[in-house]
């Protein structure tokens, strides 16, 4: 008779810790993982895996190796936890590690996009893209696709993670001035690859 209600206030008390959890800073949840909270790190996971896979598929070009590569990711968060010293933010944490193994994945072989992959690659939740036609993302798809590297990673860091200028320079390990300049190309290049489409984009 009594187990029902300890079931309820077992609930609620789970309930209220996550809240709790939800309340804190991304740096508040590492470190707290760090110490052995489990619940802190599900809610970063909560907090990052879309972007992250968003990241890496645009990226890699490969949905299946962008999973692959999320996955090997967070597990070097998983171990990167005592290192952290709150230098940068947690997000900037993050994403060099992500960036390192993006690298790894792709050193020793040549990651190409195929036309039905482009077609296929996951939209971030974001209602301008999702206002643009299938043809006019898929023209987009192909003209990130066409960008140097590091011209691409700088694009997708700030257009569509919208990290700051020296967040990127730090996780692409280059001055600031330098991670504008890669943002400047990369936009020109794309609007370059867009002109045209669909009439006058001038």
């Amino acid at each position: 008779m009594t187990t029902t209600p300890l079931l309820f206030m077992f609930a609620i008390f789970f309930s209220v810790a996550n809240r709790q959890l939800q309340s804190l800073t991304d740096e508040e949840l590492y470190r707290m993982y760090g110490k052995g909270n489990a619940a802190a790190f599900r809610v970063l996971m909560d907090r990052y895996s879309g972007m992250v896979f968003g990241y890496l598929v645009r990226f890699l070009g490969n949905s299946e190796l962008a999973r692959d590569v999320s996955q090997e990711a967070f597990i070097r968060v998983i171990k990167s936890a005592d290192s952290f010293r709150g230098d940068s933010s947690f997000r900037t944490f993050l994403f060099v590690l992500v960036r390192h193994a993006a690298l790894d994945a792709v050193k020793g072989q040549r990651v190409t996009v195929a036309d039905d992959e482009l077609e296929n690659l996951a939209t971030p939740d974001r209602s301008d893209l999702k206002l643009l036609s299938n043809q006019l993302s898929s023209a987009m798809e192909k003209g990130l696709a066409k960008l140097p590297p590091e011209q691409r990673e700088a694009f997708l860091l700030r257009e569509i993670d919208g990290m700051t200028f020296p967040e990127i320079a730090e996780i692409q390990q280059v001055n600031k001035e330098t991670a504008r300049s890669r943002v400047y190309y990369a936009l020109k290049s794309l609007r370059q690859s867009l002109k045209g489409f669909g009439g006058n984009h001038e």
